[in-house]
């Protein structure tokens, strides 16, 4: 019986591993981006990065020092791949973002669209709790809690975020 809990355990433990977030990629430098002039963008919500590494198309491996070039009708941002660009999130309004790299004198683009992540809840349900405490002199207290949705905790709108681009650069010859 102790080895079927300890295996459910190691279960839990890898789903709730899944669900976590995570930092900078080590490694990788921070770039950020620098607005578009005379754009008027939305309210930024907080900050998202998108990372970018510049692969032979076809291939396998990557391609290092590769010329990439980042754009948005928002912002903008030059760099060497690889590279974790750090931008604004704009929610809903999150735009696409153009990455075009260079190397060898051919060059390849990728369109990057935001994806919705889900923030509090169960997978983006809400969730109910129960909880049961000894209460006070006056007896047991009951609560009934509800947390969740998809949606950023203060902002009321939905959080984006962008996952990593892989542009495919064809090489000379192939």
């Amino acid at each position: 019986m102790i080895r079927k809990g300890r295996g459910i355990l190691a279960a839990l433990a890898l789903a709730l591993a899944g669900c976590a977030t995570t930092g900078p990629v080590p490694g990788l430098p921070t770039v950020p981006v620098s607005p578009v002039a005379g754009a008027s963008p939305p309210v930024a919500r907080g900050e998202t990065q998108l990372l970018v590494r510049a692969v032979p198309s076809g291939g396998v491996g990557e391609l290092q020092g590769a010329q990439c070039e980042a754009v948005s009708p928002y912002f903008s941002a030059r760099f060497t791949a690889p590279a974790r660009i750090l931008m604004p999130s704009y929610g809903a309004e999150s735009p696409q973002v153009t990455v075009t790299c260079s190397a060898g004198g051919v060059s390849g683009t990728q369109v990057v669209a935001p994806t919705q992540a889900w923030s509090g809840g169960l997978g983006g349900w809400p969730a109910v709790g129960v909880s049961v405490g000894t209460g006070n002199a006056g007896g047991v207290g009951v609560g009934l809690g509800w947390y969740g949705g998809g949606y950023g905790a203060g902002a009321g709108v939905p959080v984006v975020r962008y996952g990593e681009v892989r542009v495919p650069v064809p090489l000379k010859g192939t």
